[in-house]
């Protein structure tokens, strides 16, 4: 069986134990798989702040780790779900790199998953050349540092 038709078939085998109703595209891109789940019952797909989506991926890679022998990187979307998250997050990235031109003071942002952080970090290079984005701490006490480059760190790398 081809790589793209296990990843729909084990999607489908957990999808099909949380919700009733939905329809599931997988496509490969750059050696991920893209999920797109479309159904009326998002909110427990997606979870609060997205957490339930980020677990059942991460679920779904192990269960194609241990059925394909091999990492295997998934990427589920419900909904439109990971777009409208983009959208927030470059306006959130927008609110905090204007305070930081403004005030020419640093600003943390919390509780962000390294797929956020990247979102944002990508955002700040691209639009305000004059910022330096970069992360500190450990897992769940990981923040994401929006600063001047001129105030930032020796040294300080710009990494999710």
């Amino acid at each position: 069986m081809e790589k793209q038709e296990v990843v729909k078939t084990e999607a489908e085998g957990l999808l099909s134990k949380l919700i009733n109703e939905y329809t599931l595209e997988v496509t490969e891109s750059n050696g991920a798989f893209q999920i797109v789940i479309k159904t009326e019952e998002a909110p427990t797909i997606i979870g609060r702040h997205g957490e339930t989506i980020r677990a059942i991926q991460k679920i779904l890679e192990v269960i194609l780790y241990k059925k394909l022998q091999e990492s295997v990187h998934v990427l589920i979307n419900v909904n439109d779900y990971r777009e409208k998250q983009q959208e927030r997050l470059e306006y959130m990235a927008g609110q905090y790199a204007d305070k930081v031109t403004e005030s020419r003071q640093p600003e943390n942002v919390f509780h962000l998953s390294s797929y956020e952080r990247r979102i944002i970090h990508q955002y700040i290079t691209t639009n305000y050349p004059e910022l330096a984005s970069y992360s500190e701490g450990e897992g769940r006490d990981r923040k994401l540092i929006i600063d001047l480059k001129e105030n930032a760190p020796a040294g300080a790398t710009e990494t999710v």
